[in-house]
């Protein structure tokens, strides 16, 4: 089945409505994580992924079929694992379903010479743009804040300029790669430089009262013995909200203001459609 979708030349059956589908819904989901705090309505997810698959049924192909099932299941699950460390959203994890089971592989206009799992070119540039955002919004901030680095992680700029000196001079040089790798590496020396900064910005210090479920606690912030005492989880739910309320905690370091990701999954299909054949070392 596998080796059928990859590699055997053929168009995804309703290919524009399944492209239609997944703009709108993503779009529409997008729309609610920037203007409504990042609560996507439950129900919304649930009609994406319901006429995703719709969709992938009233245009059967077997093997293709199967496969869109398969990916759906396998990056669920790897989102999932990301949501329970508090790195991803639930409604993260119904989009990137339901884009999977649209477009288990990239649409023949990208023009590609075999069949991508359209899901990988997305995470591709969705992590990029993030990457990028989180580099200059916050780093903005910081610079507003004249909040000083730790500039020993400063010094990871050896390595990577070693690497570029090398990869440049490489018959295997690709530009696209050279940037992807770029932003990559220099949002992790960001992130390092200016970790604990990061996280007093982006964490709140809250009541346990208003404490909710799915909210993301900022255990790096907060007191050691505390969290082990209390069974304090990254991740809360609603069970642990009311054990706390029970308990001698009064407040609790909480992420609010994590910025919204399916925005970025969208702008990355987008870049997805147009530049994902820039890919390939060709």
């Amino acid at each position: 089945m596998l080796e059928d979708v990859l590699f055997n030349q053929f168009t995804m059956g309703g290919e524009l409505i399944r492209v239609l589908v997944a703009l709108l819904g993503t779009g529409a989901a997008a729309y609610y994580d920037i203007f409504n705090k990042k609560n996507v309505p439950d129900n919304l997810l649930y009609l994406f992924l319901g006429v995703a698959f719709l969709v992938n049924l009233a245009f059967y192909q077997d093997s293709l079929f199967w496969f869109s099932l398969a990916i759906a299941i396998f990056f669920s699950a790897i989102s999932y694992l990301f949501y329970r460390v508090g790195q991803l959203g639930g409604a993260d994890i119904f989009i990137i379903a339901s884009i999977a089971l649209l477009l288990p592989i990239t649409p023949s206009f990208v023009g590609l010479p075999f069949n991508m799992p359209f899901i990988l070119p997305l995470i591709i540039f969705s992590g990029a743009i993030f990457a990028l955002y989180v580099m200059f919004y916050f780093g903005y901030k910081i610079y507003q804040g004249e909040m000083k680095p730790n500039l020993w992680f400063g010094l990871m700029i050896i390595p990577y300029l070693l690497f570029a000196y090398v990869y440049v001079n490489s018959i295997l040089f690709s530009p696209i790669y050279f940037v992807l790798i770029t932003i990559l590496l220099f949002a992790t020396i960001f992130f390092m430089m200016f970790r604990d900064s990061l996280q007093m910005m982006l964490a709140e210090e809250l009541p346990v009262a208003q404490l909710e479920a799915e909210d993301v606690i900022a255990l790096e912030i907060m007191n050691k013995d505390q969290i082990e005492r209390y069974k304090i989880p990254r991740l809360v739910k609603k069970e642990d909200v009311e054990r706390l309320k029970k308990t001698k905690v009064e407040s609790v370091w909480v992420y609010t203001q994590l910025p919204p990701f399916i925005p970025f999954l969208l702008a990355g299909m987008i870049l997805s459609f147009l530049f994902t054949k820039s890919l390939l070392l060709m």
